[in-house]
């Protein structure tokens, strides 16, 4: 089937990475901007329910939102998928929304939206785009930042189901780019439906360093890595990727639980996967 060549296809080359590594990435050799000032990192935390819900995290007023991440939490994650961890169209803050799977559950579960705000650092920029709409196995969509910036956070959606039929399975920052991805999951979904891709930028602050860390890659039915930024800087951007899970592994987690690291987090769904599969972490950092 061809959408299923193309995922295999996709997957096989992202595999094909290290499984474990860091890449220090200034942009095109050019002088760095100085640091940015005033970096704060917001949480704010959802009730526990058994229904859809969305949080999000405000910057102080006057500051601008550089990354943003969430998690689920409960007893269940493996029926919850984030489906919107978005900037805010304003800047001020960062919004995550968690649905459950088509079959439900009777289980508690939370949302938490982290966001990693300062002061708008020099050539501050947010910049969106969204695939078009169609109905296949899985799809991504990329928005580069424009020449001469680097991107310092990621956002994503998939739109077009009214539950988490649809997963979101990647918030992969690269140095001038965010991609997003979305797979149907294990029981296919018959709409159409599209991915929104959103890449916060601006002029390269002193300090800028992608990395990023995988987990081992098997059949362990649940998985989290952390990665870290070198000594003397600070997460601005949070990203996560899951590679071989083919629809049927959720992201759980992608989020700063201090100023330094991300954790990146995701289960098989409830039906389970047979296959090999690992998470990635990515961290953008600066001073």
């Amino acid at each position: 089937m061809q959408h299923e060549t193309t995922r295999r296809l996709r997957r096989t080359t992202a595999g094909a990475v290290l499984s474990t590594a860091v890449l220090l990435a200034p942009l095109f050799g050019a002088a760095p901007a100085a640091a940015v000032p005033g970096l704060d990192r917001v949480n704010s935390v959802g009730p526990r329910s058994s229904e859809a819900k969305s949080r999000t995290a405000f910057c102080s007023p006057g500051d601008v939102v550089l990354g943003g991440g969430g998690r689920i939490g409960g007893a269940v994650p493996e029926q919850v998928g984030m489906d919107f961890m978005l900037p805010l169209v304003d800047g001020n803050g960062f919004s995550v929304t968690g649905r459950e799977d088509e079959t439900g559950t009777n289980e508690t579960w939370s949302v938490t939206a982290t966001a990693l705000c300062a002061p708008a650092p020099a050539g501050y920029e947010v910049v969106s785009g969204i695939s078009a709409p169609a109905s296949v196995d899985e799809n991504w969509h990329t928005v580069p930042c424009p020449f001469g910036k680097v991107a310092l956070g990621a956002g994503g959606a998939v739109i077009g189901a009214n539950n988490s039929e649809i997963l979101l399975e990647d918030l992969r920052i690269d140095t001038g780019s965010v991609t997003v991805a979305g797979a149907e999951d294990g029981t296919g979904f018959a709409g159409n439906w599209q991915i929104h891709a959103t890449a916060i930028c601006a002029d390269q602050p002193a300090g800028y360093e992608r990395r990023l860390n995988d987990s081992g890659y098997d059949s362990v039915s649940s998985k989290s890595v952390t990665v870290t930024c070198s000594p003397g800087r600070q997460v601005h951007g949070i990203g996560a990727e899951i590679l071989g899970g083919n629809g049927r592994v959720r992201l759980t987690a992608a989020h700063a639980p201090d100023t330094t690291s991300v954790i990146a987090s995701a289960v098989e769904d409830e039906d389970g996967f047979g296959g090999s599969w690992k998470v990635r972490a990515f961290a953008i950092c600066a001073n």
